[in-house]
């Protein structure tokens, strides 16, 4: 136990502070110029494989749509393909498919779901309903069929992602006039020799849980269970049997999005079934490492932003100086909250916590965060009655209040500028749209004493070196436990958790700059939850609850 209570002692304590190794002024030049090159060479990266393409936006009532077609092509000379994406996801998802397809001279259509994205119509009725559910993401994509066969030779293919690829099949099994249909992750299991039409399955390596409803797709048609062989063509694509399943590399249920065999398998599958000559040296899309570049530049580029919050500021600190929070009390704090939210959260009937927020999954997710931050900050209070020595600092003048919030939008505003144009073009949602704002206002007010109690806690004297590593990370373990006490509400949030963990590294690195030049928690605070209330308000599918039936 002695290494861990020694580990209490802060970073600031242990060792001194960083400091740059040239001098200052020419450091963060450096660092700016050298993370401004990156940004814009990235944005560049991204943006240059769109310029070949004619890019149409659209609505079709409610449904938003994105049209991607190569402008050399004439007109009613070529196949359409829809895309359709998954759950809690939105059409920009689908671009690296629409991109690859439409370059290859195809007219690739890709819309939101109602309840998804920019759709304006929420999802109704109960969820254990699948045959409503179904017939209500139907009507999005017959919309967006009907135009698509006015916007090339009248050939149809779709493309379906989870989900969306249980909703494509579907449809081609009662559409025969649709070609051909790409189930990627596939989470359906009715397929049946003959329909759809030319079926492709593609799934990830790593989608194991998925395996048996591929695997029984070739199975069919090759003789028997176990018989069919991943990676074979089987059936005649001429009449429409045409079936096979091939799994991307390392590939799991977000990245096979962003797989080269994912498009590759797809391009040369809508060749076939078109009969149309593949290309020796076809473009597909791999845009995805220069996001990671896009990332890393505005990360860097806000170093020396953030250094003229501190000389701004001037040498004196903000705020004063509070007490170290002894090892034992601080652990107490991390680890407890960890431990009760979910036991609470189980004592709730389901039927609340989904009807907290009008997103679904997002409802109870923005629960934890509620309840973990509540007794996150209880266990802070009790520290500051308990101690003899202050341990929470206070903003004694509304100027203080005034410059962390200022410093906080910031933040916020640089995140959206650098990082948020980009990804809600060409990867998820970023920005809630209008009918959503009420969504992500609630959801903020919800989030913020989580991340303002974890600012308190891991920016303080005392805390532990990886402090904020170590509070993600029981939060993290927390939501575990949470999902393993209610798999049947829950089991999403296995897939959301990697995308919160990129969350929590991205935003804190950008959140522990802002402290660290503006020593204000209130700062960091604000703005994590501001960015990932917009987050969620954005991506969770909006949800219109059917009225409770009284007994």
């Amino acid at each position: 136990m002695n290494w861990l209570l020694r580990s209490g002692i802060s970073n600031a304590e242990a060792a001194p502070r960083w400091q740059p190794p040239l001098p200052h002024a020419l450091f963060w030049l450096g660092a700016g110029a050298l993370g401004m090159v990156g940004l814009i060479t990235a944005l560049k990266q991204l943006h240059r494989p769109e310029q070949p393409v004619q890019r149409e936006e659209l609505r079709l009532d409610d449904t938003p749509v994105t049209i991607l077609q190569h402008p050399e092509q004439q007109p009613h000379d070529h196949p359409a393909v829809v895309i359709a994406h998954g759950f809690a996801a939105s059409r920009n998802i689908m671009s690296a498919f629409a991109l690859t397809l439409a370059r290859a001279g195809y007219t690739a259509l890709t819309f939101d779901f109602a309840g998804h994205g920019q759709n304006t119509t929420p999802l109704s009725g109960d969820m254990a309903d699948f045959e409503g559910r179904y017939q209500q993401l139907k009507s999005s994509l017959q919309r967006v069929v009907d135009l698509a066969r006015t916007r090339g030779n009248g050939q149809v293919a779709l493309i379906g992602h989870s989900m969306g690829s249980a909703v494509v099949t579907r449809y081609g099994q009662e559409h025969p006039e649709i070609a051909a249909v790409i189930g990627v992750s596939l989470v359906y299991d009715q397929v049946t020799p003959e329909t759809p039409r030319n079926l492709l399955v593609i799934n990830g390596e790593r989608e194991m849980q998925l395996r048996p409803m591929a695997q029984q797709v070739i199975d069919q048609v090759a003789g028997g269970s176990g018989s069919g062989s991943i990676g074979s063509t089987y059936g005649n694509l001429a009449d429409g049997t045409g079936r096979r399943v091939v799994y991307a590399n390392g590939a799991e249920h977000l990245g096979i999005l962003f797989h080269h065999t994912s498009m590759r398998e797809a391009l040369s599958w809508l060749n076939a079934c078109f009969r149309r000559p593949d290309e020796p040296d076809p473009y597909i899309d791999q845009r995805l490492p220069w996001f990671g570049l896009l990332y890393a530049s505005a990360l860097l580029l806000f170093w020396p932003c953030a250094e003229l919050l501190r000389l701004a500021r001037g040498q004196h600190p903000p705020l004063a100086p509070v007490s170290p929070l002894p090892f034992r009390w601080w652990l107490g704090i991390t680890l407890l909250p960890a431990l009760i939210t979910p036991l609470l959260l189980r004592l709730i009937p389901a039927r609340l916590t989904n009807r907290f927020l009008p997103i679904i999954i997002g409802g109870p997710l923005t629960l934890h965060f509620a309840f973990y931050g509540g007794l996150t900050a209880a266990g802070l209070w009790l520290a500051q009655r308990a101690l003899p020595d202050k341990v929470i600092p206070t903003y004694h003048t509304p100027q203080l209040l005034f410059q962390a919030v200022a410093a906080a939008l910031l933040m916020s505003g640089y995140a959206f500028l650098t990082m948020g144009q980009a990804t809600q073009r060409s990867f998820v949602s970023y920005f809630p749209s209008a009918q959503r704002l009420p969504v992500a206002a609630a959801v903020f007010a919800a989030m913020l004493p989580y991340f303002l109690a974890d600012e308190y806690l891991t920016r303080r004297p005392g805390a532990p070196r990886g402090a904020y590593a170590l509070t993600k990370m029981s939060f993290v373990g927390s939501l575990a436990l949470a999902i393993a006490l209610n798999p049947r509400q829950l089991f999403f949030l296995i897939l959301v958790a990697p995308m919160l963990l990129a969350y929590f590294a991205i935003y804190g690195f950008l959140g522990a700059l802002l402290y660290h030049r503006s020593q204000m928690p209130l700062s960091g605070a604000i703005a994590n939850a501001l960015i990932c209330a917009c987050g969620i308000a954005a991506n969770f599918p909006l949800v219109q609850h059917s009225p409770q039936r009284r007994a």
